[in-house]
């Protein structure tokens, strides 16, 4: 089987965390043994001239190479197959990176459902019943992120050990959805409280991929502020690291930590409430959730086998 991948998210050395989620996926079907080629729309360093070249440079590669299927990341990635004007003749799936309203809207997402084989949502609390529409959340890589002891990886870090910290995650920004805003109000009254002066926020972006594993496992707490999310990739690789999380309802959290003893998910956005489900998970003893990832299915190779299973049946007009 040989698979084109259409990615708009992937990343370069300028941005090398930019949708490292993409290409571990990639990396992880690779280890199944399916052959993949790789067209990146670079969109974030060349603008829109990307995605305008782009669609000349998919048709010829179209014509040139022979795919069994074309796996576009990102709605826009997807628009760019359509517009080389091959994509009646391809077996197309596209992974979305959020929920369709938050990218590119529902229009977008009847049009791409209308030409698509098949559609990976993240979040599988998104209601779509249609026969096309599969969940399938990115997965986390195990033996990667696994927890290297807080006192260890503070002393690697340069951290201070008197200090509880907070983790707050982003890929290559600070994006306006991800509110950091909420999560420095919610430090900032954690420190009002008597016995808890000692917290303080660790924030990561852009951060080397080595380190991401060392970084979470000094932290007593990861805290997810955000107004709307897909699959959350940094909570999944918190639970792999036994770090407790709190986090607002957003996406697919609740599939995520709903089980999970000791980590919480707010039922507003109230800072009061986050404050509190805080102090609670910081305040437990004991925390141990890494064997959820197995029990869940979210390591990286469980997922490749799902993908997998869905390039078959695209393969073989079955039903997903």
């Amino acid at each position: 089987m040989r698979v084109l991948h259409i990615t708009n998210n992937y990343p370069t050395v300028k941005h090398p965390i930019f949708g490292i989620f993409v290409k571990e996926q990639i990396e992880a079907l690779n280890n199944l043994g399916i052959r993949t080629d790789l067209f990146l729309i670079n969109g974030r360093e060349n603008g829109y001239y990307a995605y305008v070249r782009g669609v000349w440079d998919l048709r010829r590669i179209l014509r040139n190479g022979r795919f069994d299927i074309l796996h576009c990341h990102h709605a826009y990635s997807a628009v760019i197959a359509f517009m080389s004007g091959i994509f009646l003749k391809k077996r197309i799936i596209v992974s979305y990176q959020n929920d369709p309203e938050r990218e590119g809207g529902k229009l977008l997402y009847f049009l791409i459902k209308s030409f698509a084989k098949a559609i990976i949502l993240k979040n599988a609390t998104y209601h779509d019943k249609s026969n096309k529409v599969i969940a399938i959340p990115n997965g986390v890589n195990t033996d990667f992120f696994r927890n290297h002891g807080m006192e260890y990886s503070k002393e690697k870090l340069n951290l201070r050990s008197d200090r509880r910290y907070v983790l707050f995650m982003d890929s290559y920004k600070l994006r306006t959805q991800k509110r950091v805003d909420r999560f420095d109000r919610v430090i900032k009254e954690l420190n009002s409280i008597p016995g808890f002066e000692d917290i303080e926020p660790l924030i990561l972006t852009n951060t080397e991929r080595s380190l991401v594993p060392l970084y979470i496992s000094c932290c007593h707490l990861h805290l997810v502020t955000s107004d709307f999310e897909g699959s959350p990739n940094s909570v999944k690789e918190c639970i792999a690291c036994d770090v407790p999380v709190v986090s607002t309802n957003v996406g697919d959290v609740s599939l995520l930590l709903g089980d999970i003893d000791g980590s919480f998910i707010a039922k507003t956005m109230n800072v009061s409430e986050l404050v509190q489900l805080s102090v609670n998970a910081l305040n437990q003893q004991a925390y141990k959730s890494r064997s959820h990832i197995r029990l869940k299915q979210l390591d990286r190779m469980d997922i490749a086998v799902r993908i997998s299973v869905a390039y078959n049946a695209i393969l073989e007009n079955k039903q997903l």
